[in-house]
């Protein structure tokens, strides 16, 4: 089952990614389609901001757990 928890520790790796590049281009990119105003839009890139960084936390810890199994 290690392989797959390396599978795991990837994917949560790319989520970290995309969660935070899609909340800096929401608040930074004006021309995109959303029907959102500025509140709206600040708040939601905001939100995909911080839950980005708290996967990043508990990527970082499972990976540290995953580093002191080995």
């Amino acid at each position: 089952m290690k392989g797959w928890r390396n599978i795991s520790l990837i994917l949560r790796f790319f989520m970290v990614l995309i969660y935070i590049t899609l909340g800096v281009v929401i608040l930074f990119v004006n021309k995109l389609p959303l029907p959102l105003d500025s509140f709206g839009r600040s708040f939601l890139g905001t939100i995909l901001i911080i839950y980005g960084i708290f996967r990043m936390y508990t990527y970082y810890a499972a990976f540290k757990a995953n580093s002191d199994e080995e």
